[in-house]
């Protein structure tokens, strides 16, 4: 779900949907992190593995080599080599070889084949909950089971492979309950930070509204991560592309406004109209899920083709 009327007619959804697809966000986020990672290693039904991700390569290759490559015209392939290095262009089952390789091959366009367990295991991340800078290296508080207690990690920069930052859209939309009061509000963009490590499956999340920095005086979480973002990218490759990609919103988490929920939450509350926060959370994480899988294949010279 990803606005409060219809796509097509504009009328608006009734409370009892909204209701439902918050329930189902909410009993996806609760779910232990074991299941959750079972369940994203699926997709559409199948076994893990059994579909592929087909990145290209568009740096490499001229805009008209990428058009007839991917059956599309020469001012979109532009769009793709200036928005970004690599581009998804194909998410399947089907065998290998079809039309869309062979005619990467023939334009000499690089790609990267994917299987899809690998970006499964990245597309839920480890939260790090605080960040200590006053120790070299930077002490970490991670959270890799909800359930659990945190565990301490160092940050070592050498085993940095990449940083995938966004700023991450958010709004609050409820049932539209006059024509002539919008049902949409926009709430102030979060920015979000993924750090790859070499070795590890899931990255780490770094969220300036949920993660604490200890021993680095006053200034803001937000400017803290800044910093942090800032120095790590001196030496490790740093994707801010996904800020080209437009926004796929989703039912999100809004943690200010559940808190004042729970404090203000009374019996005539239920009467109000459905409110909820929609973010392209997932999509960036999606997006960083195969970003870093690439960087590793890059590494370890894995998957490509020519």
């Amino acid at each position: 779900m990803a606005r409060a009327t219809c796509l097509y007619c504009g009328a608006p959804i009734s409370e009892e949907t909204l209701a439902a697809a918050a329930m189902a966000a909410r009993r996806v986020q609760q779910t232990p992190i074991l299941a959750q990672l079972q369940t994203a290693a699926k997709g559409l039904g199948r076994e893990t593995g059994s579909r592929r991700y087909v990145v290209i390569d568009t740096s490499a290759v001229t805009a008209e080599a990428v058009a007839a490559a991917c059956s599309v015209s020469i001012w979109e392939a532009r769009q793709w080599r200036a928005a970004a290095g690599f581009r998804l262009v194909k998410v399947s089952a089907e065998p290998m070889d079809g039309p869309l390789e062979r005619g990467l091959r023939d334009q000499g366009v690089s790609f990267f084949v994917i299987p899809e367990d690998r970006v499964a295991r990245s597309r839920i991340p480890v939260p790090l909950e605080s960040i200590d800078f006053s120790r070299i290296p930077a002490h970490c508080s991670l959270r890799p089971d909800p359930d659990a207690e945190p565990v301490r990690r160092d940050l070592p920069e050498s085993d940095l492979a990449l940083i995938v930052s966004a700023s991450i859209k958010r709004e609050r939309v409820k049932e539209q309950t006059s024509p002539k009061k919008s049902a949409d509000a926009r709430l102030e963009d979060a920015w979000v930070v993924h750090l790859h490590l070499k070795g590890e499956a899931r990255p780490w999340e770094v969220d300036p509204r949920r993660t604490s920095y200890a021993g680095v005086g006053l200034a803001s979480a937000h400017m803290n991560t800044q910093e942090l973002v800032r120095r790590l990218s001196a030496t490790v490759s740093h994707d801010e592309t996904f800020k080209n990609m437009v926004p796929a919103l989703s039912p999100g988490v809004d943690p200010v406004g559940d808190l004042v929920a729970l404090k203000t939450a009374t019996r005539t509350a239920a009467k109000q109209p459905m409110r909820v926060v929609l973010d392209n959370l997932a999509q960036f994480r999606e997006y960083s899920a195969w970003r870093g899988a690439i960087e590793e294949a890059r590494r370890e010279g894995l998957w490509v083709r020519r």
